[in-house]
């Protein structure tokens, strides 16, 4: 079984694994530490990543569900297991995805 095929097998199809953010894929922790400092979200240890994110694009005015009204480098696109190549990792942390 190859590691998409495992992968696929423990999440969901429309289960997130990573963003794309910048034209780098990056982990849900990381996308989470590197987004609430920049829009100034404060005790992000609270929530989820979706949760920081909802609350960012609200205060820019981005639509979260019409990804192609903005770039990877203007917010971070969701990334699911299907969109994923077997060996990606963080470009952060290097966490295999």
């Amino acid at each position: 079984m190859t590691t998409s095929a495992k992968r696929e097998a423990l999440l969901g199809a429309t289960d997130i694994i990573a963003y794309y953010y910048g034209e780098k894929t990056v982990c849900p922790d990381c996308t989470k530490d590197l987004a609430a400092p920049y829009y100034l979200i404060d005790s992000p240890e609270s929530f989820s990543t979706e949760q920081v994110l909802d609350e960012a694009a609200k205060t820019v005015g981005i639509n979260r569900h019409d990804e192609d009204s903005y770039t990877s480098y203007e917010f971070p696109k969701v990334l699911y297991p299907d969109d994923l190549a077997d060996g990606e990792h963080c470009f952060v942390c290097a966490r295999p995805l």
